[in-house]
């Protein structure tokens, strides 16, 4: 069965027929975020790589329709949610990180980017015709934390224990100068 997702079409058309998707899709479908992924992985020792994160399911609903009465500006309107493997920048140890977005965007060409609607983020089209796919590709890239951490300390692994531990021994030199100053004022 043909994916949906690829084929290119005008943002008019998607909306006048009211076109929906619903479907799940798989992380190796998006290029460009698995090149992502892939450069962060590369600072992990290859035997501690997750083997099968591309396989990774992406849960993708869309539907195109107008945003307002006049039938003249197409929207989209969706969800996404999927988990990725991203590296913790606090244990520098790969895990799993869910992601879950909410769509709800204005399809116009440039010379109409100045068209605002509340709720609504624009999406610029390039061209005359977009593809589904770029747009949940775009996204789920937006979506991803510009420093991707675990969500406490106690799910990172043996780095972060040694850094909390070495936290322990923090030298407070006004603590010491006080104890010193207590001493000589006797």
């Amino acid at each position: 069965m043909a994916n949906p997702l690829l084929d290119r079409a005008l943002p008019e058309e998607l909306a006048e027929c009211g076109q929906a998707f619903e479907l799940q899709g798989k992380i190796e479908d998006f290029r460009r975020l698995i090149e992502i992924t892939e450069a962060d992985l590369k600072s992990v020792a290859e035997h501690r790589r997750p083997r099968e994160w591309r396989a990774a399911a992406v849960n993708i609903r869309l539907g195109f329709t107008w945003a307002d009465a006049r039938r003249e500006i197409p929207a989209l309107e969706g969800e996404i949610s999927t988990t990725i493997v991203a590296v913790c920048q606090r244990c520098l140890e790969p895990f799993d990180l869910p992601l879950e977005m909410t769509l709800k965007m204005l399809l116009l060409k440039s010379a109409d980017a100045t068209t605002v609607q509340a709720g609504f983020e624009i999406w610029e089209v390039k061209g005359e015709t977009v593809r589904p796919l770029d747009i949940v590709e775009d996204a789920l890239i937006m979506a991803l934390p510009l420093s991707a951490v675990h969500e406490s300390r106690d799910l990172c692994g043996p780095l972060a224990e040694k850094v909390a531990d070495d936290n322990k021994e923090t030298v407070r030199p006004f603590a010491e100068l006080r104890s010193q100053m207590n001493k000589l004022n006797g």
